[in-house]
Parts: C-alpha cells; sequence; structure tokens
C-alpha cells in the first residue's frame, strides 16, 4: 500500500463504530463474499456513499493483498489505498484504508487512516456478523465530518455513521444470502 505523506492529526482519539447483523447463511458464505474483492461494487460502500470504482487482484483476498478503491457521498470524494491485514476464513476479515478525501463544496483535502474489521460467527446453519470502523488518523473533517472533532456533537456523528455502515453490512449480508441461493 502506498503511504500518503498527512499532516497532525486533527482527531483528539480515535473515533469508532460498530454495528451488528444476523445472516441466515454459514459464516463461510459471509466471509467468502467479503473477500471476494472483485464483488464490493455489487454491495460495497456505506448507505449514503457509492463504490464508483475498484481495482483489485481476482479471486479471495488473503493477508497482504492491496487494492485501490474511488466513492464519493454527498460531501466529499474518496480514493482509497487499501491492504487486507486479516483473513482468517470464516471468522475475521480486516482491512487497513489511507483515504484521499476532497470536499465536493470547496476541495478542502483530508487525509484519513480506517480500519474496517468483519467477525463473523456461526450460529448454527446461520452467523452473527459484527462490522467495526475505526477512524483512527484525520488531516481535515471536511463539511458535516466536523461534528467528529467537536465532543458534544461527536455522538450525533457516530448515529449517522452507524445507521450508514449498517446499511453497508446489510447489503453485504443480502449479497451472501442471494449467494446461497444461486
Amino acid at each position: 500500500m502506498k503511504q500518503q505523506r498527512t499532516a497532525a492529526n486533527v482527531l483528539n482519539r480515535e473515533v469508532a463504530v460498530t454495528v451488528r447483523e444476523h445472516s441466515a447463511v454459514p459464516a463461510h458464505t459471509v466471509f467468502d463474499v467479503l473477500a471476494d474483492l472483485a464483488g464490493h461494487p455489487g454491495w460495497g460502500g456505506a448507505e449514503a456513499s457509492t463504490l464508483l470504482s475498484m481495482d483489485a487482484p481476482p479471486g479471495q483476498a488473503l493477508a497482504g493483498t492491496e487494492f485501490t478503491s474511488t466513492a464519493e457521498d454527498s460531501i466529499c470524494r474518496m480514493r482509497d489505498s487499501s491492504v487486507v491485514t486479516e483473513a482468517i476464513r470464516p471468522s475475521t476479515f480486516e482491512r487497513v484504508t489511507e483515504s484521499a478525501l476532497e470536499s465536493k463544496k470547496n476541495g478542502t483535502p483530508a487525509d484519513w487512516l480506517l480500519v474496517h474489521r468483519y467477525e463473523i460467527r456461526p450460529d448454527g446453519n446461520q452467523s452473527n456478523v459484527t462490522y467495526t470502523c475505526r477512524l483512527v488518523r484525520a488531516t481535515a473533517l471536511p463539511g458535516m465530518l466536523a461534528m467528529f472533532g467537536t465532543p458534544v456533537l461527536r455522538s450525533l456523528a457516530a448515529r449517522e455513521w452507524a445507521r450508514a455502515s449498517r446499511a453497508g453490512l446489510q447489503r453485504l449480508i443480502a449479497a451472501a444470502e442471494t449467494t446461497a441461493r444461486a
């Protein structure tokens, strides 16, 4: 993963959100859909964002697999460079993403470091999936994202982030359930 040069961290502390969902398919099916990077454009991205492109090697991603993607939402455009840091079938998938954001309103740039972790636990022939996203470092918080920098507003921003993250997790589970039916 190509390292980006970043300025000082504007966060006083790491910001994280965790969401959980139940899946009607086994853990290995959810993991296989998650580890198939080529399939991410079909379900990836949070509710408010659109995954525009992905450049990834074919097949199941393993620890060390690197890939890039672009996305946008109503606030900014993102160019991401990611590396899979953990891929233990069927229970754990984690990636670290360096994201270069640009505000749509005024072009303000920001560099973020995010850690995305999926933990998949068997529940008979079904599974429970926990997704945690940690914003570890940010050089700026453009637009409405500035709420993460204000302690009083951080919880409101985190709730919205959780809502969007849950929508993305629900699309992952729907994709896994569609795969199982095929």
